[in-house]
């Protein structure tokens, strides 16, 4: 106790900024974030902040690992941009305190670390609150990432796009599992089963994209397609419905 008692004493006042924000950060924790998984905790020491995230068991670790450099560099695009005033504060104290940052993606046994020196995450900090759009171009990017995504047996998600009207979801489906006929003829009934499921969902993450969609008048559209028809169903949900 009393060595920790010395460190705490011998803290820059940055130092303890970034303490007690981490503090304030582990109190949310752990953070759903949506089909990727979770924020477990953060810690901070000997210069260094770690973020501790648990994958979903449909999210591959190794797409993460094989893309390298690029993921590396997309994720300090994804801070660079980001909105969240919260997490720019943080982002801001780990630059003050000169910490470096590890992010640490784990799953199943097996785990992927990225480090970012001060330097890099000083040239990154997101010095606004970013509009709706730089959101959910962020959001796409971010999805993107981790794909392909299985979302259930025989459906996966294999690309998302974002235009003026809709954020789509595309799925591949196994049509020896499910029949797309029987999808294009309970369009109504999945329609309002897909709605009832995206509000009432108490994930923060997905709550404040549906809100950013709502802002640019965008909808959201799940486009299934059959393995081996190549048929369509749709499901589309208003930005009015949201």
């Amino acid at each position: 106790m009393g060595a920790d008692l010395f460190f705490c004493g011998c803290q820059s006042e940055s130092q303890k900024q970034l303490q007690q924000l981490i503090g304030e950060l582990n109190a949310e924790c752990p953070i759903p974030l949506g089909a990727i998984g979770q924020m477990d905790n953060a810690k901070y020491a000997n210069d260094l902040v770690t973020f501790n995230y648990t994958l979903a068991g449909s999210v591959d670790i190794n797409s993460f690992r094989n893309k390298g450099e690029l993921f590396h560099q997309f994720m300090l695009e994804n801070y660079r941009t980001n909105s969240d005033e919260g997490f720019r504060q943080l982002l801001q104290a780990i630059v003050a305190a000169d910490a470096s940052l590890d992010v640490v993606f784990g799953v199943e046994g097996d785990s992927y670390k990225l480090h970012f020196t001060n330097e890099e995450l000083s040239q990154n900090v997101p010095s606004f609150v970013g509009d709706p759009e730089t959101y959910l171009q962020s959001a796409l990017q971010t999805t993107r990432m981790q794909l392909p995504l299985t979302y259930s047996e025989g459906v996966v998600c294999t690309n998302v796009e974002l235009d003026s009207h809709y954020f789509t979801y595309y799925f591949d489906c196994d049509e020896t599992l499910l029949n797309i006929a029987d999808m294009q003829r309970s369009v109504v009934e999945n329609h309002e089963g897909m709605k009832e499921m995206i509000t009432s969902s108490s994930d923060p993450s997905f709550i404040k994209m549906m809100n950013m969609l709502k802002e640019t008048r965008r909808g959201l559209r799940y486009r299934y397609q059959g393995s081996t028809t190549g048929e369509v169903a749709e499901v589309a949900i208003e930005a009015d419905e949201l």
